[in-house]
């Protein structure tokens, strides 16, 4: 459930973890900056303020006291109301915690003159104030002889985190960013993608394109060891299959042989069991030399109808059944010898062990959502042992260990379908059906063949 939540390859972790910490990085240094920055703003605010009502205060001070209302009303304007009253504005002597910076600049200015008191306080903003983030802020200076000189005039509150500005070019600049390293990771994971390609199509066919050495030391270390690696596998494959084919090219001279001695032999009942036994002799290393050239002589590649394939494939089984789902298109590229014999090889097994062989052709969706064409070949048979279902797919083996060809065939046809399916880049299972809820539910009534080929 949690793997649902979270990338699935490199190259998106690495952009989840390239995203997160470019914009984790960029909203810390603009929240730091933007905190000292409004700090430094605000202070300055309050330091002119003060700068302004001290030197105005000083002047008034030093104007008869006849003169001060006009002189007062003649300075004034829309930044900075100033009036001479003989009453505060600020009733409250107490100061905000906002207003301290404010009054403690004032008082530092006018600390020279004899002041009586300074009063500093704010009332409620109006609307288009507070739309401006603005307060209203009030001062009051008492003189020696009674009289108050009173100040009003809007200061910022506070300042926004960041200007559209800002915001734009930050977000001109992480995009820029990531854009560079995007560029730079989709580079460095070209090779690790070929890498991959080339290790699937090895896997499957058991041979694959060299690999370009080129890119950084660890990408071109890696490229090295695949090469090298694809190469030994490729000897010893080939080595195995010279083996092969020479051990069954070999044989049929003696074979030959023993078959001309048994024509000579009186005993008909001695010289018929001989010639039966030599004849299963030649079937078994005809199998083995046709598994040796197919596995070392590809044939190419080319588009073919996959129904009419399969069509042909079990044309030969009276006992076969053939359902097709859906109406196509049914074109595939795969080598079509090795296919259909593949095809006919699991077909003949499920007639021979089965009774029958019913066939359906669909597509069909694979774990990761790939569509795929699905063969599914389903018999009567007794089906096969859990511990079985792997081991009868290796050359030469047989569940059926007494050797007969009558009752085990030679081994070769489940090796010789899985190794062809491979090649064409699809995959084949083997299943017990039961009567029953489940595997473990019911009797075995039978065994299914799923073949998954790539569309």
């Amino acid at each position: 459930m949690r793997r649902r939540f979270f990338p699935d390859s490199i190259l998106a972790w690495l952009l989840l973890i390239l995203v997160t910490g470019v914009l984790a990085s960029q909203a810390v240094t603009m929240l730091l900056h933007n905190l000292n920055r409004n700090e430094v703003l605000l202070h300055l605010e309050d330091q002119r303020a003060a700068e302004r009502i001290a030197a105005l205060a000083v002047f008034l001070d030093h104007t008869a006291p006849v003169l001060r209302r006009g002189v007062a009303d003649a300075m004034s304007g829309p930044s900075l109301n100033a009036g001479v009253s003989d009453l505060p504005l600020v009733a409250d002597a107490a100061t905000t915690r906002e207003l301290a910076p404010l009054a403690a600049a004032l008082a530092e200015r006018l600390q020279g003159a004899a002041w009586r008191e300074i009063r500093v306080g704010s009332t409620e903003p109006s609307g288009k104030e507070r739309a401006a983030d603005l307060v209203p802020v009030r001062v009051a200076i008492g003189l020696v002889d009674g009289t108050w000189l009173n100040f009003e005039f809007p200061m910022v509150a506070s300042l926004p985190w960041a200007s559209p500005q800002l915001l734009g070019l930050t977000v001109g600049s992480v995009i820029a960013v990531l854009g560079l390293c995007l560029y730079a990771l989709l580079r460095l994971m070209r090779p690790l993608e070929r890498l991959t390609r080339a290790a699937e199509a090895l896997g499957c066919s058991g041979t694959a394109q060299p690999l370009p050495e080129t890119g950084i030391g660890e990408v071109r270390r890696a490229a090295s060891a695949f090469n090298q690696m694809q190469a030994r596998i490729g000897r010893l494959i080939e080595d195995r299959l010279q083996m092969i084919a020479a051990i069954s090219h070999d044989l049929k001279t003696p074979i030959t042989r023993l078959r001309l001695r048994a024509e000579l032999m009186e005993d008909d009942e001695t010289r018929q069991k001989l010639v039966k036994d030599l004849d299963e002799m030649e079937a078994m290393i005809g199998a083995t030399l046709a598994f040796a050239r197919e596995e070392g002589n590809p044939e190419p590649r080319q588009q073919i109808d996959l129904r009419a394939l399969v069509k042909e494939a079990g044309g030969h089984q009276p006992a076969m059944r053939l359902g097709i789902a859906g109406q196509g298109p049914w074109e595939i590229v795969a080598q079509p010898l090795a296919l259909k014999r593949a095809i006919a090889n699991l077909v003949d097994n499920a007639v021979k062990y089965g009774g029958e062989a019913v066939v359906n052709l669909s597509r069909a969706e694979d774990e990761k959502g790939s569509q795929h064409f699905e063969i599914r070949i389903d018999d009567r048979g007794p089906g096969i042992p859990p511990e079985e279902m792997e081991r009868v797919f290796r050359p030469f083996y047989r569940i059926e260990p007494s050797r007969n060809r009558q009752s085990g065939g030679s081994g070769l046809g489940l090796a010789i379908a899985r190794s062809a399916i491979l090649a064409q880049g699809g995959t084949i299972e083997l299943h017990n059906r039961t009567n029953g809820n489940g595997q473990n539910g019911g009797q075995i009534c039978g065994l299914t063949v799923r073949v998954l080929l790539p569309i």
